[in-house]
């Protein structure tokens, strides 16, 4: 899944962390998150994340680690003060399979701050992208299926399988291309408009 707060530039769909110039210790993801429940087998897993309600530290956390020596702690997310009065969310995800190919997926959010506070939880589904990069003669497509009530995205492709996401109704169903926004990342041009990026 994806988060959003309101407040940063970007989705948060991924850890963040540093790569191996700009950590004092070399490569460190800086994020809290815990791992809770997990079977031997996977059938079931639990998983809690902590999304700070304010703007994520993505800058400030990059410029003091590279300030920083070998012989100096690192500088951590909790040292940045983005937590401070409990401005966070705990994010619980679980994964329950019934087999292999058939995952139930619960996002739970608690918010633990003081006042209210916004959170868009955006369950994704997503393809690697190798039509770019090897020749795939045909490019899978997810399509929005079912009716208002019960929808459902579907893919179905020689590569990919044939898969279903169902989900509970949403206000909006996003549809993008899985290419790097080579406008925003390098400066560059992109061949079309439906690169990942941020829209409000």
């Amino acid at each position: 899944m994806a988060l959003w707060n309101g407040k940063d530039p970007i989705l948060k769909e991924r850890l963040f962390g540093l790569t191996g110039p700009q950590g004092n210790h070399g490569e460190d993801v800086k994020e809290l998150y815990y791992y809770l429940e997990n079977t031997p087998s996977h059938s079931y897993m639990k998983h809690l994340y902590k999304y700070p309600q304010n703007e994520f530290p993505y800058n400030q956390l990059v410029e003091e680690n590279r300030n920083r020596g070998k012989h100096d702690t690192e500088f951590e997310l909790l040292d940045t003060g983005v937590f401070d009065n409990n401005e966070y969310f705990d994010v619980h995800t679980e994964y329950a399979k019934a087999e292999g190919e058939d995952i139930l997926v619960k996002i739970s959010v608690s918010n633990r701050g003081p006042k209210e506070a916004m959170a868009v939880i955006l369950p994704t589904i997503w393809i690697r992208n190798f039509w770019s990069f090897t020749g795939m003669e045909e490019k899978p497509i997810i399509k929005k299926k079912g009716s208002k009530k019960a929808p459902h995205v579907t893919v179905d492709h020689i590569y990919v399988g044939k898969y279903n996401l169902y989900f509970d109704e949403p206000s909006r169903v996003l549809f993008t291309e899985n290419e790097t926004n080579a406008e925003r990342v390098f400066n560059g041009t992109n061949e079309h408009p439906f690169k990942k990026r941020f829209i409000s």
